[in-house]
């Protein structure tokens, strides 16, 4: 007679034929492993905010800050060169503008292919290379010996630099739970202002006296070549940085990678606490999306369709009102930022103290002289640039401190609209170098709140696939605006001393106000 076993037998067979199986697979007990069935997935806010706050966020803001010195650096130390290069290389006004905006123009040109790749392949190998490469191309400009030069290194330094930039905003929101995110991203503001207030010191430092130095028979390298050789040690060193911090967790999950993301939430919850990583209390993650471990071309297939839904309702009137806001913004504090240099300069040479005065129409007449005579800069000159630089200081304390209260659109209307009053007054105003200082440092210290703001509702309000390309896009806008108020302004000029000042100020009025028409994103969570 044959034994038939009954249904609770059989059960009890092929539980400990899966038990005794996935003890060797796992190193779990079968209670341990039912706990770890019936326990709920953990989403991406609940990891990141088991991981506390510690050293390991300390570290990342530590690393962030040359990185957004760099920033500072790539777009606004030629500016700083202009008084003493004009001669060397022939400039005019003009010519001037021209080489400040070809940095803006390579990074429009790489905006979207740095958003596609980075929302494809990751955040940290860009990070990485991007900084690094970018610190190369930097030096190279250093070395420009004529106009040509120095124009095709600040392109070529546009293009790369841009990538990685675009990707610290997003990486940088990605490591912070929601009640930090907004207050981090205007810390980074601060950042900026830092850049900002040390930058003119280091021009100072290296380009008060006149350096030539000839080697190699006609190769010169001059004071203002070593202020930017110096000035491109820094991205080099952040993208060597970057290489010690993790693969953002977030895009980790957003690729179905979950082991991974996990592994890097417990390495956070590690250094944050001192505990071990055992020790992190979330054993699973919810499934945003089946594993994809693509990779080359076959990951940049994929992506391809990811990226659509940014174009489509309501992404796509989300991205058009920020990047408007963003292009408004960016014309003009950028403008008045990457000119004041030249300005305060010009205020004071040659016995002007009044600001139309000193840059009237004859001001722009061609340098390319025998007996060119570079504009005269002391000390205080870049003192003066300091100070505007620091002024943020205080906007930045203020907002961090209300964002949260009066909600994100509420904090860059005003700012804008604010920053347009005082732009506006700045030609009737600033009758000597004292008045014209104290106006731009409050006028840039509002567009700087503004701008941050903006870029801290436009991280919150696009998913993890769509993020890095949406603040690609986001952050080319603002340089389209750059672009054109850096080569508008000289050009505006020679219609007289207000044209200039009052599009400035439409301009940012219009930014303000159309930060109200933004969808409200005060403490909303990441997609």
């Amino acid at each position: 007679m044959v034994a038939v076993k009954t249904d609770v037998e059989a059960s009890a067979t092929r539980e400990e034929i899966s038990h005794d199986h996935l003890y060797k697979v796992t190193g779990l007990s079968s209670s341990n492993l039912e706990k770890l069935a019936q326990e709920p997935a953990a989403d991406f806010e609940e990891a990141i905010t088991a991981t506390g706050y510690g050293w390991f966020n300390i570290s990342l803001m530590l690393c962030t800050l040359p990185a957004f010195w760099s920033s500072v650096s790539v777009t606004s130390a030629a500016s700083y060169i202009f008084t003493r290069a004009q001669c060397d290389m022939q400039l005019r006004l003009l010519d001037m503008g021209t080489v400040t905006a070809m940095t803006y123009i390579g990074m429009i040109s790489s905006a979207v292919i740095w958003g596609f790749l980075s929302d494809t392949l990751g955040r940290k190998k860009f990070l990485v290379w991007g900084f690094f490469c970018s610190g190369l191309i930097e030096i190279a400009a250093a070395l420009s010996q004529n106009f040509t030069m120095l124009l095709v290194t600040r392109f070529m330094s546009g293009f790369l630099f841009n990538g990685p930039f675009a990707v610290l905003v997003t990486y940088i929101a990605e490591l912070h739970r929601t009640d930090l995110r907004a207050r981090v991203l205007l810390l980074t503001g601060l950042f900026y202002t830092i850049a900002s207030t040390t930058l003119p010191l280091l021009a100072w430092a290296t380009m008060i006296k006149d350096w030539d130095y000839t080697i190699f028979g006609n190769f010169v390298i001059h004071s203002w070549n070593v202020f930017l050789l110096a000035t491109a040690m820094v991205p080099l060193l952040t993208g060597i940085a970057f290489l010690c911090l993790p693969e953002s967790p977030k895009f980790l999950m957003s690729r179905g990678r979950n082991e991974e993301a996990l592994d890097v939430f417990r390495k956070i919850y590690s250094m944050n606490t001192g505990k071990l990583p055992e020790t992190y209390s979330i054993t699973k993650l919810v499934e945003e999306r089946p594993e994809q471990r693509s990779r080359g071309l076959t990951a940049l297939k994929e992506g391809r369709s990811q990226f659509i839904p940014l174009f489509r309702v309501p992404y796509v009137a989300w991205l058009l009102l920020v990047c408007g806001a963003h292009l408004g913004c960016m014309f003009g504090s950028n403008t008045i930022r990457l000119w004041y240099p030249q300005l305060a300069a010009m205020v004071g040479s040659d016995g002007k103290e009044d600001l139309c005065s000193a840059i009237a129409p004859q001001q722009t007449d061609d340098l390319s002289t025998e007996d060119c005579l570079p504009i005269e800069t002391d000390m205080l000159t870049y003192v003066q640039s300091a100070v505007v630089g620091a002024g943020s200081v205080v906007t930045y304390c203020i907002g961090g401190a209300l964002i949260n209260r009066c909600g994100k659109k509420i904090v860059p209307g005003i700012s804008g609209i604010l920053s347009a009053i005082f732009i506006i007054m700045l030609p009737l105003i600033a009758n000597s170098a004292l008045p014209m200082t104290a106006m731009v440092t409050t006028a840039l210290a509002l567009t700087s709140l503004c701008s941050a703001s903006l870029s801290s509702i436009a991280v919150d309000l696009f998913p993890t696939s769509l993020r890095v390309m949406a603040m690609a896009i986001f952050l080319m806008t603002g340089r389209v605006g750059t672009i054109l108020g850096t080569v508008i302004f000289p050009a505006l000029i020679n219609f007289g001393c207000l044209p200039p000042f009052i599009t400035i100020s439409a301009v940012l009025s219009l930014c303000g106000l159309t930060c109200f028409f933004l969808p409200n994103t005060t403490l909303k969570k990441l997609e």
